[in-house]
Order: structure tokens, then C-alpha cells, then sequence
């Protein structure tokens, strides 16, 4: 199903321009170009993957590298469903190559969303600095991201929430679990541990817009860096926003959108998005798929 909404996604963005000139932003695109924007995803998943290790690690859970960086891999994969949904499958393959109870590594999954979505918000507060009262638009941003902070780590407010919710019959059963996976995940956002989550998923996002920037920058060669962030990230949470598979749709149409809204036409517009979408969501789905063979293999062996 995400790879049928791919190739039409795909399709609407070559139909909406003219063929030809499709083809002649095409033949302006650099192709020595390609690595520096797959060298910047790449980076990405590397200091994501330092981070996920360091997670594990806190939550007590041992698996061998190869194995966690497999379940990592596969995790793109998983990624590719409604609302990233299908990542919390990482917990239960944790547990089936013998790291532990699912339970304990669903915090890990969950970290990793909370700080992605705040380092994502950083990067729009930053790119939006260069816009008419981008300074307001950041200010407001980086409040957005003290108030997720304080209200996901804020007990007092936690106990509420539990306590609504040993209310209903279908949750009182499992507080007890879900007391506990708060309490972990609580602990993986401690100050210490979410500034540093909270740098490296910025640097992360950061180098994913700079090859976004990159790219851009073959068709309007004075785009602004920060302008770029802003547009990549913008786009990329619109795209989670609407709990499409992937973002697909979504953020192609407002990456497109906002590229064309600050001039480049749109072919160029049209070309620059399944570039860059190729070097970043379907790059990762092709490792997903590159490390698939072995997760299968280690699960197994385990039968």
C-alpha cells in the first residue's frame, strides 16, 4: 500500500508539470550531487541510531549491535504506516531476538518520537527567523517545545491522567503497565538525557535540510539555509500531521508548495521534492529493505 501511494504521489508530481520541462530541470540537476545528499541522510540515521543505543542501554536492555541496528534498519520500514504507528513493532522484535520484555522497549520508541518531533520544532523556530515576524513565529515554537517537555515529564499531571483513566473498564486493567512505561519514558526525558536527544535530533533533521538546501540551490542558487529548514522540516511535519503513511501526499504537496510559493517554478518545485524524498524517506525504506533478510534469519534461528 505505501509503495502504490509512492508511485502515485510520485506520478501527480511529474503530471502536474510539463514533461518537457520536467526533463530540462532534470538535466540541470548535478548528479555529483546525489552522494553529499545521501551522505546527509546517512548521517542522519547514524547519530539516530547512537541515540536508539543509548536508550536501550539506559532501559537495561542488552542486545548485540548487529541485531539492534537491524531492528533500527527494519524500523523504517515500520515507519511507513499511519501516523508512524508501526514502529512500536520494534519493541515486540526486541523482544523476540532476546533483549527483554516488549514493555520495557516501548518508552525507548516513544522517546525517540517526542524528541524527533522537538528537535523538528527547534528547526522550524530557526528557519523561520528570516520570514516577517519570524522572531514571534520562533519564540512561539520553542514555547511549544517547554510546554510538550513539561507535559509529558510533569507527574503531577501524569496522575491525573491515570487517574481518569483507571476510571475505563478497557484501560484500568493495564495501568499498571502503562504506569510503568511512563515512568521509563519519564526517565529517558531527564534534562541531561533530553538535551543531548534533543541535539542530536537536531543536528540529524539539521543535515537532512541542508541536503534539501543543497538541492534547491541547483535551481535558486541565492535560497537561504534557513528558509531551506524551514520548508524541509515545515514540510515534514505536515506530513506526520496527517497520519498518511509515511506523510505521503501530504508533505510532497507542501514541500512543492512552499517551494513554489517562494519562486521556483513548478517544475523545478515538482523535481526538487521526489529528489529529495527519494535521498530521505525512500533511502531509508531501501536499508529497511537491505536489512530485512537478517532480522528474518535472527528470528529464525530463535523458532
Amino acid at each position: 500500500m505505501p509503495l502504490v501511494l509512492g508511485l502515485l504521489v510520485a506520478a501527480g508530481l511529474v503530471l502536474t508539470a510539463s514533461p518537457r520541462e520536467l526533463m530540462a530541470s532534470l538535466r540541470r540537476l548535478d548528479p555529483g550531487l546525489l552522494p553529499w545528499v545521501l551522505g546527509l541522510s546517512l548521517l542522519n540515521y547514524i547519530l539516530r541510531f547512537g541515540r536508539w543505543e543509548v536508550y536501550l542501554h539506559r532501559l537495561g536492555v542488552r542486545l548485540a549491535r548487529a541485531k539492534s541496528l537491524g531492528v533500527f534498519l527494519v524500523g523504517f520500514l515500520l515507519s511507513v504506516t499511519p501516523g508512524k504507528a508501526g514502529e512500536l513493532g520494534k519493541a515486540w522484535l526486541v523482544r523476540e531476538l532476546g533483549g527483554g520484555p516488549a514493555l520495557r522497549v516501548v518508552p525507548a520508541v516513544l522517546a525517540e518520537r517526542v524528541t524527533d518531533l522537538l528537535g523538528v520544532l527547534v528547526l522550524i523556530a530557526v528557519g523561520a527567523l528570516p520570514f516577517p515576524d519570524g522572531p514571534w513565529i520562533a519564540g512561539l515554537l520553542l514555547a511549544a517545545v517547554a510546554g510538550v517537555v513539561l507535559a509529558i515529564t510533569w507527574r503531577p499531571l501524569a496522575d491525573v491522567a491515570f487517574r481518569i483513566a483507571a476510571r475505563l473498564p478497557l484501560i484500568s486493567r493495564r495501568l499498571p503497565s502503562l504506569i510503568e512505561m511512563y515512568d521509563r519514558l519519564r526517565g529517558l526525558l531527564s534534562p541531561g538525557l533530553l538535551l543531548g536527544a534533543l541535539a542530536v535530533s537536531v543536528i540529524a533533521w539539521g543535515a537532512e535540510g541542508v541536503g534539501f538546501w543543497l538541492v534547491v540551490r541547483e535551481y535558486a542558487p541565492d535560497a537561504d539555509l534557513l528558509a531551506a529548514l524551514f520548508n524541509y522540516t515545515g514540510a515534514t511535519v505536515v506530513g506526520s500531521l496527517s497520519m498518511l503513511p509515511g506523510g505521503l501526499g501530504a508533505a510532497e504537496g507542501s514541500m512543492a508548495a512552499l517551494l513554489h510559493a517562494q519562486g521556483l517554478d513548478t517544475a523545478d518545485a515538482n523535481l526538487v521534492t521526489l529528489v529529495v524524498r527519494g535521498a530521505t524517506l525512500w533511502f531509508a525504506v531501501g536499508l529497511g529493505l537491505l536489512a530485512l533478510p537478517f532480522l528474518i534469519r535472527w528470528l529464525a534461528r530463535r523458532r
